[in-house]
């Protein structure tokens, strides 16, 4: 290692020790004021980790005076800022129910709304916190319903939608895919009966018109003509939903195919 290396490491090991020693300077101060500033400095920099002790310890030092109010908004979004999102999101809640009248409730509400939205598990997995954001979502938009916000937090509810529609989507497409054609149909109905507009309605319902087919081509012959008459019922049903879809000449070619098993 060069002599210019060796002063410029033992400079910023000085630096690094400087900066831990007027950290702690503030943790120590007994002064609140002071401390307060330097919290409120460490925020606006975007140092969170160290606003946070900081915050917490006036949090309960200043209860009951004017400052009480300002600090537990920093103590909250610093809380939202650091991750530490189930926490957040019960504060940041708490802050706009609790102070109704501050100017920034609305945006504490809303980002309540985010935690919870970002909590929200991929579309396979669990998905109890998707149905809460979309509740906590609701309760936002009736409560602001003109908020700058509303926008945002629309966008939010439509993507947890949109989740819960792929959920309901995928699963009845297993039944599917293992040749469980019965549950398929049934899992098809379901999902189109919890949206009716989904994303997923056009490949769902064509889908559907396959294991009715499947189903009817493997049928005994007590069931056969019972099950070729509800394919062709799901064939008019995509055919008029559908039109222009790309799956219509496969649809026709099911169509020829299921009529054939009656002779």
């Amino acid at each position: 290692m060069t002599k210019k290396s060796i002063v410029y490491l033992f400079s910023l090991l000085s630096i690094v020790m400087s900066s831990c020693n007027g950290y702690q300077k503030v943790l120590k101060s007994d002064d609140l004021d002071y401390k307060y500033e330097q919290a409120v400095k460490f925020f606006e920099n975007e140092e969170y980790v160290k606003a946070f002790p900081l915050f917490d310890e006036l949090l309960l030092l200043q209860r009951g005076t004017d400052k009480a109010e300002e600090i537990y908004y920093y103590y909250c979004k610093t809380e939202y800022e650091k991750g530490n999102l189930l926490s957040a999101a019960y504060h940041l809640k708490n802050f706009s129910t609790t102070y109704k009248s501050n100017a920034k409730a609305e945006e504490c509400a809303y980002l309540a709304v985010n935690c919870h939205y970002l909590l929200s598990p991929k579309y396979s997995l669990d998905q109890a916190n998707t149905y809460k954001a979309l509740d906590e979502a609701e309760i936002f938009l009736d409560q602001y319903p003109v908020s700058s916000f509303s926008v945002d937090c629309l966008d939010l509810k439509a993507k947890l939608e949109l989740k819960l529609e792929r959920k309901s989507f995928e699963n009845a497409k297993l039944y599917y895919t293992t040749e469980n054609y019965k549950s398929a149909i049934h899992a098809f109905n379901l999902a189109l009966k919890e949206s009716g507009n989904s994303v997923f309605r056009e490949e769902i319902l064509f889908l559907q018109l396959k294991s009715y087919y499947l189903l009817a081509e493997n049928s005994v012959e007590d069931k056969k003509d019972n099950r070729i008459k509800d394919t062709i019922i799901a064939f008019n049903q995509f055919k008029n939903a559908y039109p222009k879809s790309e799956h219509v000449q496969e649809s026709k070619r099911i169509l020829k195919q299921v009529k054939l098993l009656r002779k």
